[in-house]
């Protein structure tokens, strides 16, 4: 089975909002057994939506429409649905009973009534949170559903409603399943070099996608038996681990903070962060994990010379001698971070994020992080291409691997 998400709105085409609702709904529909084919954006023109209707009752199975069903002129969705599929708009006494229910004894808006019409014969989909209700549509073997373009409403109406409806209606045709495995250390260059006699096979299918801290490698298999889709699935993640080793850290939606946390509450470990360059953005990614307080004792930004000499005890003409970025200050952050903190683990970060800052002895990018362990200091030196934003992410993501690496060894 093949869907098309056509997402409607001129704010989606300006910039002003950002599309979410298509990539909730792939993620959803794939889990049933469907496959998006085409995501397509739609301004507010009732002829554009139609073409795109039409177009798209062409090429799939199924077609699901966010947005465009409110109260206001510029919602079109309904009558180009409706125009399509060469069906009257009537209205639906059960819509606009639950439409006037959200408002109960507040003053009611005629205009409200326009998110009762519905196509003849088809079936209503409760909002859960909001008031347009969404509705489906089966014609010509074709499954058409249109849901509310407010993000909260659509997935609410989509998990209550919509799916018990897709599977009821696709169930038992299709079983795609999917995994993604996280990467960090290598370029999207090097992992396809690693693995690219995997790549190449069709089944299941395998593909790289580069992020701003990782390289993810999605494995999707197409089968019609789900003991064989995971047999299948397990035999190529296997091969993918064995060519790629520890530089994989995580599966779906697992993040290295996730990780490493976990780590550490295995190993009873306890660690503590100073941070430059990053200013904070360690600490706050670790302290973003439920029970971080286990395992994580303090945090400090040092982000002065002056801050790193009072705070931390790193000796000032140190810092003249080598320079804040440098390997010897980076250790000396480490060690102090953790004997203050009496912590088992001591991390520390320095670098240069840019834009401005660099030299040609130490360009922007150059970051320095540390290690302290009860066996001394590790330290390591990074050149992160970017901007401000992606260094201080990629230096972030990094230093974390650090202490992934260090609690797997």
């Amino acid at each position: 089975m093949r869907a098309e998400i056509i997402a409607t709105g001129s704010e989606l085409l300006s910039g002003g909002v950002v599309d979410t609702n298509t990539v909730f709904l792939s993620e959803e529909l794939l889990d049933i057994g469907i496959e998006t084919a085409f995501k397509t954006i739609v301004g507010d023109d009732e002829k554009d939506m139609e073409d795109a209707v039409r177009i798209a009752r062409e090429r799939v199975d199924v077609i699901l429409v966010t947005g465009g069903i409110g109260p206001t002129e510029d919602d079109i969705t309904r009558r180009a649905i409706a125009r399509v599929l060469k069906k009257r708009l009537v209205l639906s006494d059960d819509a606009l009973k639950a439409v006037k229910a959200v408002f109960k004894a507040k003053e009611y808006p005629a205009a409200n009534d326009r998110q009762a019409l519905i196509p003849a014969g088809a079936r209503l989909l409760g909002n859960p949170v909001g008031v347009a209700p969404g509705f489906v549509l089966v014609e010509d073997e074709k499954f058409v559903a249109v849901l509310p373009g407010v993000p909260a409403e659509m997935q609410a109406m989509f998990r209550e409603h919509l799916r018990p409806a897709l599977e009821e209606h696709f169930g038992g045709k299709a079983v795609i399943r999917r995994k993604v495995l996280h990467t960090c250390g290598l370029s999207e260059s090097k992992v396809n070099e690693l693995i690219q006699d995997i790549l190449k096979q069709k089944r299941p299918a395998v593909g790289l996608t580069a992020r701003d801290t990782s390289v993810d490698i999605r494995i999707v298999a197409h089968e019609g038996s789900g003991a064989r889709s995971r047999s299948t699935m397990e035999r190529t993640e296997a091969e993918i681990r064995k060519k790629l080793g520890d530089t994989v850290y995580g599966v779906d939606g697992q993040e290295m903070e996730e990780i490493v946390g976990a780590l550490l509450l295995q190993r009873k470990m306890t660690l503590a962060v100073a941070e430059s360059c990053t200013g904070g953005l360690i600490g706050a990614r670790i302290t973003n994990i439920a029970g971080s307080s286990a395992y994580f004792e303090r945090g400090v930004v040092v982000y002065s010379n002056a801050a790193k000499t009072e705070l931390l005890g790193v000796p000032a003409d140190l810092i003249e001698r080598h320079g804040a970025v440098s390997r010897e200050v980076a250790k000396a952050m480490a060690q102090e971070m953790r004997e203050r903190a009496r912590t088992d683990l001591g991390l520390a970060i320095t670098g240069i994020a840019g834009p401005s800052g660099g030299t040609p002895e130490k360009p922007v990018g150059l970051v320095y992080i540390a290690l302290a362990t009860a066996g001394g200091v590790t330290t390591t030196e990074n050149r992160f291409l970017g901007t401000r934003t992606q260094v201080r992410q990629r230096s972030a993501q990094t230093a974390l691997d650090m202490v992934r690496r260090y609690l797997i060894a």
